[in-house]
């Protein structure tokens, strides 16, 4: 090497990385423990034995391929309106893999909607009248979104002996034609309590939705833009370590691995 190229080479060196400060490293070192120590299970509000939830966006299309996470936020404490639980493995043992529709009108029914209005719908100024979505029940649990006003919404399990889970999660549902978004997953629970959730929204064309982890089948409800889906014996890491089919009104399917979808969140 010559000592023109090797000036020249020089020349380009940037100067050395200033390392962290111990502030820094403190604040590094204490997140890692925080993520270390959810193996755990540390609850989010008055339940216990919970798991975190991930909650993280991401996007596909059919005719696009994996499109770039739109955001990201990894769960590192509490989130408000999330509590309740943990839900009998008795009744988790009940679990259908295709949804029936939840019929208000029967006593199970109504008891699930009465239980699910009230918990999500505390400290709510005004009381804004709801709307409830998505609502089905596989076994002896029923499963709703319910909206109060244009934004707040929650996410609500309910199960027949009156214990229940509810989550905070995005107001908003839009996605556009052949695009399945997903909002937020994770596993709750421990032992033969423990299930996964995972739910998004939809594009208007989009028929059916189904995931396949850990030897289940999942047939997700699919109602008003939004996909709600969850099942026992799952990741208890809350990740879907299998695949999600989307099929669209006109016959066409893609099906994508958990992983890819993983692939596309952004790293922070």
């Amino acid at each position: 090497m010559t000592n023109d190229l090797l000036s020249r080479l020089a020349k380009l060196d940037a100067a050395p990385r200033t390392e962290p400060s111990a502030g820094e490293l403190n604040r590094e070192e204490t997140l890692l423990r925080s993520v270390l120590s959810d193996t755990e299970r540390p609850t989010r509000s008055v339940g216990t034995a919970f798991r975190r939830p991930l909650v993280r966006r991401t996007v596909f299309t059919l005719a696009g391929g994996l499109a770039a996470g739109v955001a990201f936020v990894a769960v590192t404490g509490g989130l408000p309106g999330f509590g309740g639980g943990p839900l009998p493995s008795s009744e988790l043992a009940s679990w259908t893999a295709a949804p029936n529709a939840l019929d208000t009108s029967a006593d199970k029914g109504s008891a699930a909607e009465r239980k699910c209005l009230e918990v999500t719908g505390e400290d709510k100024p005004g009381k804004p009248s709801p709307t409830i979505v998505n609502a089905d029940v596989r076994g002896k649990i029923a499963s709703m979104i319910v909206m109060w006003g244009k934004d707040d919404a929650s996410y609500c399990l309910a199960a027949s002996d009156g214990t229940y889970i509810s989550m905070a999660i995005s107001s908003t549902a839009k996605a556009g034609a052949g695009v399945l978004t997903l909002d937020t997953l994770g596993a709750r629970g421990s032992d033969a309590g423990e299930f996964n959730y995972a739910l998004g929204a939809v594009g208007a064309d989009v028929e059916d939705v189904t995931v396949r982890d850990s030897g289940k089948t999942v047939h997700a409800t699919v109602q008003d833009g939004r996909w709600t889906a969850w099942w026992p014996d799952g990741n208890p890491d809350g990740l879907i370590t299998g695949t999600v089919t989307l099929t669209l009104t006109d016959g066409t399917t893609r099906t994508v691995t958990g992983e890819e979808l993983m692939d596309q969140w952004p790293e922070e």
